[in-house]
């Protein structure tokens, strides 16, 4: 009896995995037809909304007005559809469990073809990626899969749609754990490997093995080129820090702008799009045949230089002010003119035999890939990708290492992660998203704890804290968090005579703290920092206390965890929250 009971376990797990195997290449299947789709769909909406010659008055027209809907759409119908796609995608793997409402690929499909149809200067692989996780959990929520599978398939449908939006295979595996997942030696390799080949064989018998871009034969002619590919890196890294810097100031300008005007600010950045259409046409859109151009010296160098400035303005106008479209293109598009224009003048001007411009504007666009998205590994297989020659790999590090490094420095924080925060959504640290069986803040944390209300005076706070033992207590009201204070703090100001003194000046305003989901050894690390308390906040409402961590606490987790006593519920007993 029990051989067949364990032999019935053992086949219905085969048989779960054979079901998730089938549905990854169902999976692969739908999200390459949608990402196939999606291209066509912009590139006849482009011809139908501007004509083969449009005119300046087209260019004013087109973005302003289709602007209006999509603001209508977008605010009252999708407002998960703005944006790239990718950091949404990322939010709904790690903080909803891959759970993504079935309207937001259809919203972001619809919104998408409309807004870089109509000449906004976005790009199409950020939003098939969300199209096609959206049609992953859908697919996961109708065959009822286990929350852990069905989160499963949301890297894995990434994979698939990148895969037949930019037709590199092996780069959007990578970019599926680097980025989406965040975890190079994820078991969803093998998934998201068949998902990208399944995808892509459907994408090339559909638009036919023809390659996005016409690459130039990459031949590496003198050692000292090095030199010039890290003054390629240079110029790359400052690029990317002007384009996320400005993106994110920009943009933070919207947010604060009054509810009422969040429908009319796509059409703000409409009016502006049309404008510097009429002075920079080729900035309309993906814009992937001036790459093109640029790769096969087919643009002058003042061109080159002017179209990198105008995309990059552009590009912030139209992303900030709240449209429905990526970065990843714009990133390829800016590489490749700084890339031009570096190579002209290292062909022009450099004392020793270089390549032709063509390859410095291929390696930029790796170089603004690497600094822009943050993605280095995939930045270097998408161009090998794309080239096929091995001799691009040396001097394509090179340019990456130095424009990744300097976009790190200056702004620590990734782009798709600082965009999510500007929208109040905090993804987990790497650590906390790698060490899937690593004890969590969460179970070490208390939520019996003191609250010390922030207009209190000292002596109302030596009443509060004098019949307990700690040594620092929590700042706030119902749950809100306001920083913390110290007894010792209490103690000498109300020896010095300051009992009907506010509190206010001796508050800890931005203690460290760490998220729920974060593992024990960064909230030990942290709880360092502070004088014997650290706050525990949730994650979406940094200003909202789900607990504390005390060294206290983190003994009595350690004694009740101990090997025989019982570890299997790593929760500490908490009790309801003490206010005064």
């Amino acid at each position: 009896m029990n051989l067949s009971v364990s032999s019935l376990a053992a086949w219905l797990r085969l048989s779960e995995d054979r079901i998730f195997l089938v549905l990854t290449i169902v999976v692969g299947v739908l999200a390459a037809l949608c990402a196939v789709l999606f291209t066509l769909a912009i590139k006849a909406t482009t011809v139908l909304l501007f004509g083969v010659s449009p005119s300046v008055l087209r260019f004013l027209l087109v973005p302003s007005l289709i602007s209006l809907g999509t603001g209508f759409l977008l605010v009252r119908f999708f407002p998960e559809a703005v944006g790239s796609g990718v950091p949404q995608t990322e939010a709904a793997f790690h903080l909803q469990q891959g759970q993504i409402p079935g309207r937001v690929a259809f919203g972001k499909f619809l919104t998408g073809v409309l807004c870089i149809g109509s000449g906004h200067s976005m790009g199409r692989e950020g939003p098939s990626v969300q199209i096609g996780a959206g049609l992953a959990s859908s697919v996961g929520r109708l065959f009822r899969l286990s929350p852990t599978r069905a989160q499963s398939l949301v890297p894995v449908a990434a994979a698939a749609a990148l895969s037949a939006a930019f037709n590199t295979p092996i780069a959007a595996v990578l970019f599926a754990l680097e980025e989406i997942i965040g975890d190079m030696n994820a078991k969803l390799i093998g998934s998201t490997v068949v998902a990208s080949v399944t995808a892509v064989i459907v994408e090339r018998s559909i638009l036919g093995s023809s390659p996005i871009f016409h690459v130039p034969q990459y031949r590496f002619v003198h050692p000292a080129e090095l030199i010039a590919y890290a003054a390629l890196g240079l110029v790359g890294g400052i690029v990317s820090l002007a384009f996320s810097t400005s993106l994110l100031k920009l943009r933070a300008v919207f947010l604060r702008l009054p509810a009422r005007t969040k429908m009319f600010q796509p059409a703000i950045g409409g009016v502006i799009i049309g404008v510097l259409l009429i002075f920079f046409p080729q900035v309309l859109g993906v814009g992937y045949e001036y790459v093109d151009q640029a790769l096969n010296g087919g643009l002058l160098l003042h061109t080159m230089f002017a179209l990198c400035l105008a995309k990059l303005v552009a590009t912030v106008i139209s992303y900030s002010s709240g449209n429905a479209g990526g970065i990843f293109a714009p990133s390829l598009y800016l590489g490749a003119m700084a890339g031009g224009v570096i190579g002209v003048l290292v062909h022009r001007f450099a004392p020793f035999p270089t390549g032709n411009p063509g390859a410095y504007a291929m390696v930029g666009m790796g170089t603004l890939f690497a600094g822009i998205i943050r993605a280095p590994m995939t930045s270097v297989l998408m161009i090998f990708e794309l080239t096929d020659n091995y001799q691009v790999l040396v001097p394509l590090m090179v340019a990456n290492m130095i424009s990744f490094w300097i976009s790190k420095e200056y702004q620590p924080k990734p782009l798709y992660h600082a965009l999510l925060e500007q929208d109040r959504l905090y993804l987990p640290e790497v650590g906390a998203r790698m060490t899937t069986s690593a004890w969590r803040a969460r179970d070490i944390m208390s939520r019996d704890y003191i609250s010390i209300p922030p207009e209190s005076t000292f002596k109302r706070a030596l009443e509060i804290v004098s019949q307990h033992p700690e040594r620092c207590f929590l700042v706030g009201n119902d749950g809100s968090f306001s920083g913390i204070i110290t007894r010792d703090a209490i103690d000498q100001a109300t020896r010095s005579g300051l009992t009907e003194t506010p509190i206010t000046d001796s508050i800890i305003r931005n203690p460290a703290y760490v998220y729920p989901d974060q593992v024990i050894g960064i909230a030990l690390e942290r709880l360092g920092k502070n004088p014997g308390l650290l706050p525990v906040l949730a994650r979406g409402e940094p200003r909202t206390i789900e607990g504390v961590i005390t060294s206290r606490t983190v003994i009595q987790f350690m004694e009740n965890n101990q090997p025989g006593r019982g570890g299997d519920s790593p929760n500490i007993r908490t009790t309801t929250v003490e206010n005064h």
